[in-house]
């Protein structure tokens, strides 16, 4: 099979892994399919087509925090406490953007409610170990695979994946299938979440390859490349 990867950077190197393990001829004209590998709107905007390995409708939920908080609140999937419920410090993120760019954290009651009137979400910071769960298929019809330890530098960017096993690792699973029927993706999901006082409560939701748990599945065998072409 012919594939061309779309982006660049650490996605696009993921991508190439991924599409290298699986045995896929990489191209950059006569596709048989295509996959985005970026987060850039411009790039995804002027993607569309058959062949194209991405949820466009789920993206547009997941790309935006405050669509999916409200997706999670409205279908009540346990997520951390929002301003002014929970407990300082508070974590502040903008609504759009990757990579950890944009965030902080602060016990500033002002700052906060200064935060909230700018449009930005705003959720008690939870203590704990992050887990990624990668969620392959389609509604009714989904794929719930190894959860993955993850560790972050101290400005919050992913610096490692480990597939090992998480407490309540059910509840985890039935946790992370719930968030993609709530979303109704076509292909893969990755949900963030953080065991609180025993609750696993979702802290974030990609419509995309995830960071580094992909290397991190396919050291078990599992590649989410070919899960993706076979739902396509």
């Amino acid at each position: 099979m012919k594939l061309r990867i779309v982006g660049e950077g650490p996605l696009y190197d993921q991508a190439e892994r991924l599409a290298r393990a699986a045995g896929y001829e990489l191209v950059t004209e006569g596709e048989d399919l295509i996959l985005p590998a970026t987060e850039n709107e411009d790039v995804l905007k002027g993607l569309a087509g058959e062949n194209v390995l991405f949820d466009a409708d789920a993206w547009a939920i997941t790309s935006s925090r405050l669509r999916t908080d409200a997706l999670l609140r409205e279908k009540g999937i346990p997520a951390p406490e929002y301003f002014p419920g929970g407990s300082e410090p508070y974590i502040v993120k903008p609504d759009r953007g990757g990579f950890g760019l944009g965030i902080w954290v602060t016990d500033d009651y002002c700052e906060v409610g200064g935060a909230v009137n700018a449009g930005f979400v705003t959720q008690e910071e939870l203590a704990g170990d992050v887990w990624s769960v990668a969620v392959t298929g389609t509604p009714g019809a989904y794929t719930v695979h190894p959860a993955a330890k993850l560790t972050y530098d101290d400005r919050r960017r992913r610096t490692d994946a480990v597939v090992e096993p998480a407490p309540e690792a059910e509840v985890l699973a039935d946790t992370a299938r719930a968030a993609a029927e709530a979303v109704g993706v076509r292909g893969v999901l990755e949900a963030e979440a953080i065991c609180h006082h025993g609750t696993w409560k979702i802290i974030d939701l990609n419509a995309r390859l995830p960071m580094l748990t992909s290397d991190a599945l396919l050291t078990q065998g599992v590649n989410l490349l070919e899960e993706l072409v076979k739902i396509q």
